[in-house]
């Protein structure tokens, strides 16, 4: 299903849970990356994002994923990004 708009949450280990409108065919990592800091504060750089435990990839999309409406993506930040990620 191509250009559709589905609603995803960004779940940080210290509490922070934020709703994203994304686009399923358009890559998500620097997407959810800024919307995550530009809402917290934070700089986007050192963010990993994790779904179903992998780190997502720069290319990766809701689609390519296989994301359903409302699926989490885990947010690591700070030294939580020097914990060892599966790729």
């Amino acid at each position: 299903m191509a250009n559709q708009s589905k609603t995803i949450w960004l779940l940080s280990s210290n509490g922070h849970k934020l709703q994203c409108h994304v686009s399923t065919d358009k890559p998500l990592a620097a997407l959810l990356k800024q919307k995550y800091a530009l809402a917290l504060g934070v700089s986007s750089e050192p963010l990993i994002l994790l779904f179903d435990g992998k780190k997502i990839q720069e290319e990766d999309t809701f689609d390519s994923l296989a994301m359903e409406a409302h699926d989490i993506v885990d947010v690591l930040e700070g030294s939580e990004c020097t914990k060892t990620v599966k790729t």
